[in-house]
């Protein structure tokens, strides 16, 4: 065997060995790309979720002396979410109240405010359950139990649950 017929036959098997790496790695980067895929589906739905947050608010007035008075309360309705949500409506007490579908984004500025009237303040109690849908079009309900020691209010939510549609 000659030197020339030698190289043919090297460059040949290198060049079949270059040509199964290059289908192995073809492959290997498909599965890669396909197991990224899986993983970025994941985590959109770990962060697309619709949530709010409830929590009292002190209403004061400032005495001429500087001091604060307190005359009433209400109850912040916060985005807890990573898109807008609308709120539909709420019930405070069993009093519903329809608020059509205002917006709430999602940045800490924003909140949609509940005066808790005088005679709920008077009872040192309330319950709420706040109607409000995602970006998508999802309907919930949010639900929350506040009560008052006389000086501030606590508030205690339970996660929310998806309504269906009929």
């Amino acid at each position: 065997m000659n030197n020339v017929g030698a190289a043919h036959i090297l460059q040949t098997i290198f060049l079949g060995g270059t040509f199964v790496v290059a289908i192995v790695t073809a492959v290997l980067v498909w599965q890669i790309g396909a197991r990224q895929n899986d993983i970025n589906e994941q985590a959109v739905l770990i962060g697309d979720f619709a949530e709010v947050f409830l929590m009292p608010q002190r209403v004061f007035d400032k005495q001429p002396d500087g001091t604060e008075k307190t005359i009433g309360w209400n109850v912040l309705i916060k985005n807890a979410s990573a898109y807008p949500i609308y709120l539909n409506g709420y019930t405070l007490n069993g009093q519903k109240t329809d608020v059509g579908s205002s917006a709430i984004p999602n940045n800490p500025d924003s909140w949609y405010t509940v005066p808790i009237p005088s005679n709920v303040q008077e009872l040192n109690m309330f319950h709420i359950v706040v109607d409000f849908q995602d970006h998508r079009g999802k309907q919930y309900q949010a639900e929350g139990f506040g009560t008052s020691n006389g000086t501030a209010w606590g508030i205690k939510s339970k996660k929310r649950v998806e309504i269906t549609v009929n």
